[in-house]
């Protein structure tokens, strides 16, 4: 097991001197972030020399390496891939009520698609949010992208909270689909960006009761077009947390609310999205999507969703766009997406999965079996596949291998 004071030693040596040089890139187009940035970095050098009772520092994050396999119905050979994916997440408390944080994303991609697909890193250099805080380099075949996804300070009293900067504002309650999800929407098949991504913006959260408050947001954009600002109000009734929200998406006002409880011992969640176009070149939109949920005594887990979309032009395939610039409308690409995951522990040291996602509108099927194996603590070997069947178009097969090692 790697010690705090080696890892932070590391650290020092190699990635503040990415820092350095990325911010010097990118100066003019980082500058809202100049002062949360250097806030975080500034006592680096001291914290990593302090005793680590204190833990003013705290340091962890994961290293991956990807392999993948893609087949297609009469393609005689298969592409393949390798992802090398890193990410090192900071969290500095500098007083008991403020709060830092700091994580970035580093990627290296190699293999056929690098070589084949035209624009390949521009392809992955795309952003939901107001500062580009991303690198791409390319080369003949290889292209390495860092990306620091969050970067806020976020103040802590008792009774409310404010964070400032690139965050995660989840306000979905469902497992599969989240039509609340307004601010950072994400694809349920990039099952390898566990963190989802965030959004630079301003959060206020005032906590009343149990399970019960409010908070407001606003998305940073160039224009009143672009903006996108909401408020969400929560509270308990019985056994179900309720939320409702109102405020404007993309030139679009919107009014959605959810639930989550249980029947009996089954859970029971949900949460609709309405959109009213301000643009009257653009038509409305509706989302709704239910979840139920069971865990068995014998360990297996099972869960089920199902999603409409009026957004949705029944388009053939998979259709799903990259959840880097997610817009919450385009979650799916049929109007009605059903979906099933199963989950069970065969061995203490092995769990397994399917997933199942249905597509009525083109009558599309993916199945998706995975097994994880845990030989050691912080050491995960993956197995992953998505089985895309589909009558409209030629079927698709793709095989992750992964392995994982956490810090």
């Amino acid at each position: 097991m790697i010690s705090q004071a080696s890892f932070l030693t590391f650290i020092k040596n190699t990635q503040l001197n990415f820092f350095f040089s990325f911010f010097e890139l990118h100066r003019r187009t980082v500058y809202g972030y100049i002062f949360s940035i250097v806030l975080l970095m500034t006592s680096f050098t001291a914290i990593c020399q302090e005793d680590e009772d204190e833990k003013k520092l705290l340091v962890n994050g994961y290293i991956k390496d990807m392999v993948t396999f893609t087949f297609q119905e009469d393609v005689d050979s298969a592409l393949t891939e390798n992802l090398i994916h890193n990410r090192i997440n900071f969290q500095w408390f500098p007083t008991e009520k403020l709060t830092g944080k700091l994580e970035i994303r580093n990627r290296m991609f190699t293999g056929d698609g690098v070589k084949t697909i035209p624009g390949y890193a521009q392809l992955l250099d795309v952003n939901n949010d107001y500062f580009d805080l991303s690198l791409t380099t390319k080369g003949d075949r290889v292209v390495i992208q860092s990306m620091i996804d969050r970067a806020y300070l976020q103040w802590n009293e008792e009774k409310w909270q404010l964070s400032v900067g690139r965050q995660r504002i989840n306000w979905g309650v469902n497992l599969a689909w989240n039509p609340n999800d307004i601010f950072n929407a994400y694809s349920l098949l990039d099952f390898d960006y566990e963190e989802r991504p965030g959004s630079d913006a301003i959060r206020y959260q005032r906590f009343i009761g149990y399970a019960g408050g409010y908070e407001f947001a606003v998305k940073m954009a160039d224009s009143w077009e672009e903006l996108t600002a909401a408020g969400m109000y929560k509270w308990n009734k019985g056994n179900y947390d309720l939320q409702v929200l109102g405020g404007v998406m993309q030139n679009n006002a919107v009014l959605g609310g959810a639930w989550a409880g249980n029947i009996g011992l089954t859970g029971f969640k949900g949460e609709f999205t309405y959109f009213n176009s301000l643009d009257s070149a653009k038509g409305n939109a509706f989302l709704t999507s239910i979840t139920t949920d069971c865990s068995f005594p014998n360990s297996l887990y099972l869960n089920g969703s199902i999603l409409y979309n009026s957004y949705s032009k029944n388009v053939a395939g998979l259709g799903f766009s990259s959840t880097a610039n997610l817009d919450v409308r385009s979650i799916s690409s049929t109007k009605w997406s059903a979906y099933l995951q199963s989950s069970y522990p065969f061995h203490p040291l092995l769990n397994g999965s399917l997933m199942v996602l249905f597509f009525p509108g083109d009558d599309g099927v993916l199945f998706g079996p995975s097994l994880t194996y845990s030989p050691v603590t912080n050491l995960d070997f993956d197995l992953i596949s998505q089985l895309y069947f589909d009558k409209s178009q030629p079927d698709a097969y793709l095989v992750y291998g992964r392995l994982k090692w956490s810090f």
